[in-house]
């Protein structure tokens, strides 16, 4: 199958390990991709690149209406790749305002999986990126979701808010790991551990952007009831210096280590020296965390929040455990519970390494999109549809 991969993102974060992944797990499967996007990751950890700082410093507006702009450039430019190529599948990653690629594979007849992982229009999302012309982005977005063949939703939560949209078919497809990168640490950590001035004892680990709406804050008070205990946070951000201002009026500072930004292809190295790994919050409530699916890759205890969009990951007391959300002091009964309790952390920690290999990776996302696009009813909607029939001579 020859695949037409369109992101319009600067590839710069997780989306970039996603777009990457998704591509290789594609091609290990035998089919042609080509990639077409504003850019592929920075060469260098930490810069955004030429395109990033041009978006900075554009006022939000402008750039909101830019984005809808770019659809009649993207629109020719796809349906251009689209006529040299011949794809038999279009595979998007949903992007705000973000219509032109879909629009040009239905005028040429070629199927779409659409990926979403997140509405941007959405009430709940707009909390975090509030929006000038939030109803033109809810217009173009019910726009860019009637227009595809396939629509996956990364959690049962946005499933559900897209099927409020009038959507009917969306599937769910949560994120993934690659289980060769992650994997459960063979050779002894303890050098690692001396170089990072790690103590010998449990160490509790956090990975990510440190922000004020990941609630690293909760897992001080857990700290404070496992003396023992190191925190390991893997990552840095704009709520470093607040977070570690509070860990020192909590009396835990000395037992707290940042390691400042990691490379994702350098994570597997320190989540190796973690014995409990904790998403702490997850205010989203739609997201599909990839740290939570790399923790469980490294066959890592996990503790997360109850809500919809874990439980889509982690089944409770199966391969991983659940806390009430928001709620320090069950977060904290949670690792000291499995503080006290080796076995049990080997046995979650080896169900979570095993849901991995078997379904939750992207070569098992690969397939998956791969069998929806090719489902008998696919097929006979796109023939059924006039605007889907192709175009080309």
């Amino acid at each position: 199958m020859r695949i037409l991969y369109h992101h319009r993102t600067l590839a710069d974060g997780a989306e970039g390990v996603h777009i990457a992944e998704m591509v290789s797990a594609f091609r290990e499967l035998g089919h042609e991709v080509e990639v077409m996007g504003l850019a592929s990751a920075p060469a260098v950890p930490g810069e955004t690149g030429v395109l990033g700082r041009m978006r900075g410093m554009l006022p939000e507006p402008v750039h909101e209406l830019a984005g809808a702009a770019m659809n009649v450039r993207e629109y020719w430019s796809v349906a251009r790749a689209i006529d040299r190529r011949r794809p038999d599948l279009l595979y998007k990653r949903h992007a705000r305002n973000d219509v032109g690629a879909l629009s040009a594979a239905r005028a040429r007849g070629v199927p779409t999986a659409l990926e979403v992982n997140c509405l941007y229009s959405s009430p709940r999302y707009l909390r975090f990126e509030p929006l000038r012309f939030a109803r033109l982005t809810g217009r173009l977005e019910k726009k860019a979701l009637s227009l595809a063949s396939v629509v996956l939703a990364v959690s049962s939560p946005l499933a559900d808010e897209i099927r409020a949209l009038g959507i009917a078919q969306v599937d769910v497809l949560p994120n993934g790991a690659n289980p060769r990168t992650f994997r459960p640490a063979a050779e002894p950590t303890g050098e690692a551990r001396a170089r990072l001035g790690l103590r010998d004892g449990l160490t509790i680990g956090w990975a990510g952007v440190i922000r004020e709406w990941h609630g690293l804050e909760l897992m001080l008070e857990a700290l404070a009831d496992v003396p023992d205990a190191t925190l390991l946070v893997i990552g840095d951000g704009p709520g470093r210096a607040a977070f570690e201002a509070l860990a020192l009026e909590r009396g835990v500072r000395d037992r707290i280590h940042v390691t400042g930004r990691v490379p994702h292809e350098r994570m597997a190295d320190y989540l190796q020296m973690v014995d409990i790994a904790v998403v702490a919050d997850e205010r989203t409530g739609i997201a599909s965390p990839m740290k939570l699916l790399e923790y469980m890759a490294m066959g890592l205890t996990v503790v997360a929040p109850d809500a919809r969009n874990i439980r889509d990951l982690i089944a409770p007391d199966v391969d991983g455990v659940l806390f009430r959300q928001g709620d320090a002091r069950d977060l904290t009964h949670a690792i000291t519970r499995l503080a006290a309790d080796p076995v049990l952390r080997r046995r979650l920690g080896g169900n979570a390494r095993s849901k991995i290999e078997r379904e939750r990776n992207w070569r098992r996302n690969a397939e998956t999109v791969l069998g929806l696009v090719s489902s008998p009813d696919t097929v006979r909607g796109i023939h059924a549809d006039p605007a889907m029939k192709r175009q080309h001579v």
